[in-house]
């Protein structure tokens, strides 16, 4: 039977590659329909266009791995981010992001219920994604936090602060955050093998 990932606003697909080129039935879905429409020069295989707000899994078929990188923008202490401009204008109030999306992601976990998930977030998300998700995050990689179910093998930002140079080398491009928020190979493959060869003795 084959193994199933879905990729919960999948982008360009970084997350999910190293599934895909191992023989994984891959799921992507994103709400750009850049990334879903086949003729678009931003055209990602198996990318359906969906909202996860209105997602329904469409198969009686287990998932074998769930990830999910909600947007960050509401959550980064990025000096432009909503974050860091309510602290430096001084706005009334502590700053509270909108943690919908993240809900109904937890809300399509609950529901599908797959072996293994991760969600993926940037630093600033820590302690929104934790209060909602209940638990601490599992990994940190770099400028990453990730959150889940996941066995926990070898991880290591091998780049140095990926999302930084991958901002810096897309500055110009209309899908900069996208590309800044691209999953690299290297962590993709760092998952799957946690996923698929960590032995139950490295669990902690």
């Amino acid at each position: 039977m084959d193994k199933i990932m879905v990729d919960l606003y999948s982008g360009l697909g970084g997350a999910s590659e190293a599934f895909l080129r191992s023989g994984w039935d891959v799921y992507r879905y994103d709400n750009n329909p850049a990334f879903s429409t086949v003729n678009s020069r931003y055209y990602v295989p198996r990318t359906e266009y969906a909202d996860v707000d209105n997602l329904m899994w469409p198969f009686t078929r287990k998932i074998h791995f769930l990830w999910a990188s909600p947007p960050c923008l509401e959550f980064s202490n990025a000096p432009s981010a909503p974050k860091s401009m309510h602290k430096r204008l001084k706005l009334p109030g502590p700053y509270e992001p909108d943690t919908g999306l993240l809900e109904s992601t937890i809300d399509f976990i609950n529901k599908t219920k797959p072996t293994y998930w991760a969600i993926e977030n940037v630093l600033g998300a820590g302690p929104y994604f934790s209060k909602v998700i209940g638990k601490p995050h599992r990994v940190k990689v770099g400028s990453a936090l990730i959150w889940g179910n996941f066995p926990l093998g070898y991880f290591e930002d091998v780049e140095n602060n990926y999302k930084k140079l991958a901002g810096d080398k897309y500055r110009h491009s209309p899908l900069r955050s996208n590309y800044r928020a691209k999953v690299p190979l290297w962590l993709s493959k760092q998952m799957l093998d946690s996923v698929t060869s960590v032995t139950l003795r490295e669990w902690v």
